[in-house]
């Protein structure tokens, strides 16, 4: 008999960076996150920034992004 589970949205959490979106989108390098906000960036590629502490603008190399958190758009 089967029992039934109730709905655990914490399930569905992954544990992205930007660091792991940047090994599969090598576009993402090159580019001056001063003049380009990485938030945008980041939505094309179907993900979003969910670290509290992102600030748009504030660096211009994106391995000083690289600890902050991301999430897959569903």
């Amino acid at each position: 008999m089967k029992t039934k589970k109730t709905f655990n949205p914490n399930q569905f959490d992954t544990n992205y960076t930007v660091k792991d979106v940047a090994k599969q989108f090598k576009q993402l390098l090159p580019m001056d996150f001063n003049k380009i906000s990485l938030a945008d960036e980041i939505a094309k590629l179907n993900y979003e920034v969910i670290s509290k502490g992102y600030e748009d603008f504030k660096y211009n190399n994106i391995v000083d992004y690289y600890n902050i958190k991301v999430d897959t758009i569903v």
